[in-house]
């Protein structure tokens, strides 16, 4: 069943609070990603230590600042698999917030285009 599987121990692995930096110098190099990624966690604590069973704000729309493992795959076009081996070998820049594996969306798209630009063929 999907969501039952064991989550990959992943190396270079620092934890604060209840997130887990994976690769954290990565994430030293780029602190604008990782004041991002701060937020969204700041957002999850506050939001889901406080929310209580049947309210909803459906006035606004959700805005979410991460993806999934899968999901950062499919955006990247490459297989779940190769992913979640980018994420363990610190390829694809993620946090860990209890047993989920996140991929802040402004730190994939920083690395996309640090990538780029340190390509030589433009």
């Amino acid at each position: 069943m999907p969501g039952d599987e064991e989550i990959p121990e992943l190396p270079f692995e620092e934890t604060f609070g209840l997130i887990s930096f994976i690769q954290p110098h990565w994430w030293d190099e780029n602190q604008d990603a990782l004041n991002e990624a701060m937020k969204v966690a700041e957002w999850l604590d506050f939001h889901i230590e406080r929310r209580r069973a049947g309210e909803a704000d459906s006035d606004r729309p959700v805005q979410r600042l991460t993806l999934t493992v899968e999901e950062a795959a499919k955006a990247l076009g490459i297989s779940r698999a190769f992913a979640y081996e980018a994420v363990a070998n610190g390829d694809i820049p993620c946090i860990r917030i209890g047993r989920r594996i996140l991929v802040p969306k402004a730190a994939l798209e920083k690395m996309i285009n640090g990538s780029s630009s340190n390509d030589p063929r433009g």
